[in-house]
């Protein structure tokens, strides 16, 4: 009988296994493993990017897309350049691998069952990201079309399926429905809630919108960069999205940040060069006051709160109205400070009011005081305020407050 405790054998063979991989380890740095495959098909898929890139300039400038197109068709390439580029770091990496280390590997995975076995503590292993395993083969209408109902079909059958409904999602983007895109997006996020995927799902709420990213598609991306400052494709989106609201020294800061996260002979690095260098006239013609204030927008909450509504307004306004709540200066200027859009679903609404969702130009809403709040509902969705609307307003808000109630109970 041992007096052994079944870790210390654990903890043995973990030792061993190490000593095993510091020895293949010394050996491999002596070895260099070719690898052509993978930069073979990375020149191939190089070639192709900046052949498609090509095709939607001339498309844009022959006048076969408009601005809003072909920045939107940009955005989407530039997404799968960062996923190539991506996969090719995972296949260089693999190419190179020892064949002694798939025998630690193995060891491992044999070591991680014991360890469950004995101990009761499953071991979590790495897995490709959805949003990376899920890629359309459809190239023509008609094959779109054939394999968005199929799909369909899929997600009413499995409707936990999270990779049949980003299929879903997908297939709908590339018909631009982005609508129908953005709500299959909904669903993949309840089942597997991935920043990758939050960011694509701004994207397709900001298209079906008319290309405005204030409001719901904002606030999904300073989340995502708030937990994950240096995210590529959050800092790409947001300046996309900063350049749609004309706020170019914003633009230009998140694109160098995006810049210097990709290699310099990328691709991707090419394709934020030429956006960058497209802006740069527009920076210089700003002022001074106006470039300061862009690189100093900050995405974190300054005024929260939650916007109700009396049950006679809920009864008059259907699905699919949409809430503005932003911010003014009491000096009495018309002009908001911040801006907050969303398309309730149920109510209260929960809000938060940033300096990153500015007009693009002072003041910030960090700089003042105190502020108006203004909650309107639209019917139509228009930014200026309609016959019809329902509002209220609120005087004398404290920059930093937590906690502010907006109840509509009127026009």
């Amino acid at each position: 009988m041992s007096f052994l405790p079944p870790w210390m054998g654990l903890l043995c063979v973990l030792l061993c296994l190490g000593g095993l991989a510091a020895w293949v380890v010394q050996r491999g740095l002596k070895q260099k493993v070719p690898v052509v495959n993978g930069d073979l098909q990375s020149q191939v898929n190089r070639q192709i990017h900046q052949q498609h890139l090509a095709d939607l300039d001339r498309a844009l400038s022959e006048g076969r897309l408009n601005a809003e197109q072909h920045q939107s068709a940009r955005d989407e390439l530039l997404r799968h350049v960062l996923d190539d580029d991506a996969q090719a770091k995972i296949s260089r990496s693999n190419a190179s691998l020892p064949v002694a280390w798939r025998w630690i590997v193995v060891g491992l995975v044999l070591l991680s069952g014991l360890s469950y076995v004995q101990l009761g503590a499953p071991q979590a292993w790495w897995t490709v990201p959805l949003s990376q395993r899920v890629k359309i083969s459809a190239t023509t209408p008609e094959q779109l079309a054939e394999q968005t109902r199929q799909w369909l079909q899929t997600t009413q059958k499995s409707p936990k399926d999270a990779e049949a409904w980003l299929t879903l999602a997908r297939l709908h983007a590339a018909q631009n429905a982005h609508a129908l895109a953005e709500q299959a997006l909904a669903q993949v996020l309840s089942l597997a809630p991935e920043p990758d995927l939050w960011i694509e799902r701004a994207q397709m709420k900001a298209l079906s919108g008319g290309g405005v990213y204030a409001g719901e598609p904002w606030q999904w991306i300073q989340d995502v960069l708030r937990t994950q400052p240096q995210h590529l494709n959050a800092l790409v989106l947001a300046g996309s999205a900063a350049l749609s609201e004309k706020r170019y020294g914003a633009a230009q800061g998140y694109w160098q940040r995006a810049l210097a996260l990709v290699p310099a002979d990328s691709e991707a690095a090419q394709g934020l060069q030429q956006a960058l260098a497209q802006i740069a006239p527009q920076v210089q013609a700003q002022g001074p006051d106006v470039k300061a204030a862009a690189s100093s927008v900050d995405a974190r909450p300054l005024i929260q709160g939650e916007v109700r509504v009396s049950s006679d307004v809920q009864s008059q306004i259907g699905a699919g109205a949409t809430l503005f709540v932003y911010a003014l200066a009491e000096d009495g200027s018309r002009r908001p400070v911040a801006i907050w859009r969303g398309t309730p679903a149920a109510w209260p609404v929960h809000f938060g009011l940033s300096d990153s969702m500015g007009m693009g130009a002072p003041p910030l809403l960090s700089s003042l005081a105190q502020v108006r709040l203004v909650a309107r509902i639209s019917k139509t969705g228009s930014a200026q305020k309609q016959e019809g609307d329902f509002q209220v307003e609120l005087s004398g808000v404290k920059t930093g407050v937590q906690g502010v109630v907006l109840q509509i109970s009127g026009r």
